[in-house]
């Protein structure tokens, strides 16, 4: 049994074939939960669990086993990684038996919460650590000490997934394939993507699965596309997600399996919205473009997914910087602000994709204080992906040769009519198809997953 799992930027999902159908998980009865963990206290790595003494004989059992096993296959294994492969069998053992027990399930990984509950945790205590989008940082020039906390964050959200998985299915579900897009986002090149996928199996062991493969994005949603077709037919698939775009082409539809041509992809999306939109409406209400302040302070603020650019952020002094601003960027500062405002800002890009115009309050930097934001700010700051996006379909149309039959849209920035008109103008003799925003690549995954072999 293999687990289709969607681990996005923005939001991540799960789901299974049982039975010949499409089973999704569900989170806190949710098919998906927004990509962010609040830790109460310390990020904890789960390499360092503990057993306690009861536990020390199974962990020595373990350990023997391991050892007969490797002395009779001929390999040579240290006793250190021997006891680190056990410890990781008996915590995994631990945590699944915790899982059957009435509990939370924000109280099976160290008190962990995810999703929104994440952020309404955080602004409730104003202390611990919150962490959106670790996807974002796995392409990055990280530090050993960053990376290693980085691939923690990530093994505990794959793991909430496992563990959701197993509950619901009644049976420990210990293989998985993962979703990937085209092109991580990265700071050093295509050595990012290496890094990236290098991360997430490390962060899949530590969560307990015994194997984890890939399948990049665009083509996950084409096997979802290609279910739901019953003539064979030439398609170019788009997938529009919060930190990446990818683009496949394939021939679907029909008895035959699907077969990928080509695929694309660019580390832009919605986030590179929410970047431009947070600079160009919000930061203006903190002295972006009419104080001193340097520019960089206000994309630190407002990119809430970097880590180290919250830090940078929060250490800076405004006490000097005259009013409004200084006390404006003080009061932004405070624990849980920066993740606010960018929920704010979140809320107001999808708002405009439908409503003329969107007022945001930011009660909590200052009383009265409001941002109002018409449909045509939002184009303008969608400006310059949708740019990115159309070089992106010039390209595939290029590659390709002119246009599909069919052009198959999904992911969850595919809602906005301003992306919609841009990829119908892109191939205008094609057929639109508009998928499921929110779960066409994970029911890919899921009946990807499904195949043998």
């Amino acid at each position: 049994m293999r687990l289709g799992i969607d681990f996005g930027t923005s939001n991540s999902a799960a789901a299974i074939v049982v039975d010949g159908a499409v089973q999704p998980i569900t989170f806190g009865g949710a098919q998906q939960f927004r990509t962010s963990v609040y830790f109460p206290g310390a990020v904890q790595d789960p390499e360092d669990f503990k057993p306690d003494a009861g536990q020390e004989h199974a962990l020595q059992q373990l350990i023997d086993s391991a050892t007969r096993q490797a002395r009779a296959a001929g390999i040579e294994r240290t006793p250190q990684a021997l006891r680190r492969e056990a410890l990781r069998a008996l915590r995994r053992e631990w945590m699944e038996a915790r899982m059957r027990e009435p509990r939370s399930s924000s109280e099976l990984l160290q008190n962990a919460v995810y999703g929104d509950a994440a952020l309404e945790a955080y602004f409730l205590e104003q202390e611990g650590n919150l962490v959106q989008s670790p996807k974002s940082m796995l392409g990055y020039n990280l530090h050993p000490r960053a990376r290693q906390t980085i691939t923690g964050i990530a093994s505990h959200i794959l793991e909430h997934i496992r563990l959701t998985a197993s509950a619901q299915l009644g049976t420990a579900v210990r293989h998985a394939l993962l979703g990937r897009p085209v092109q991580f986002r990265s700071s050093i090149g295509a050595a990012g993507n290496d890094q990236a996928l290098d991360i997430l199996r490390e962060a899949a062991t530590q969560a307990g699965f015994d194997s984890v493969d890939f399948l990049e994005e665009p083509a996950a949603a084409a096997m979802h596309y290609h279910a739901a077709s019953d003539a064979r037919h030439d398609a170019v698939i788009v997938d529009i997600g919060g930190g990446t775009t990818d683009i496949a082409h394939a021939e679907v539809g029909g008895d035959a399996a699907p077969r990928i041509h080509r695929a694309w992809g660019i580390a832009r999306g919605g986030t590179d919205i929410d970047l431009a939109l947070s600079l160009a409406r919000y930061m203006p209400l903190f002295g972006r473009g009419v104080s001193r302040v340097p520019a960089h302070h206000f994309v630190e603020a407002a990119t809430v997914q970097d880590m180290p650019r919250q830090r940078e952020f929060r250490l800076h002094r405004y006490d000097h910087v005259d009013s409004p601003w200084g006390p404006r960027l003080q009061a932004l500062q405070e624990p849980g602000n920066t993740a606010r405002l960018y929920r704010d800002v979140e809320q107001a890009k999808i708002a405009l994709s439908s409503a003329g115009t969107h007022r945001s309050a930011l009660d909590y930097i200052g009383r009265d204080l409001h941002v109002d934001t018409p449909a045509d700010g939002l184009a303008q700051a969608a400006h310059g992906y949708i740019g990115q996006l159309r070089e992106l379909l010039a390209q595939v149309r290029t590659d390709i040769g002119g246009d599909p039959q069919a052009v198959f849209v999904t992911g969850g920035m595919s809602r906005a009519g301003y992306l919609r008109q841009a990829i119908a103008e892109a191939f205008p003799a094609a057929r639109p198809v508009h998928g499921d925003p929110s779960f066409g690549v994970v029911q890919g995954l899921a009946l990807a997953a499904a195949q043998p072999g």
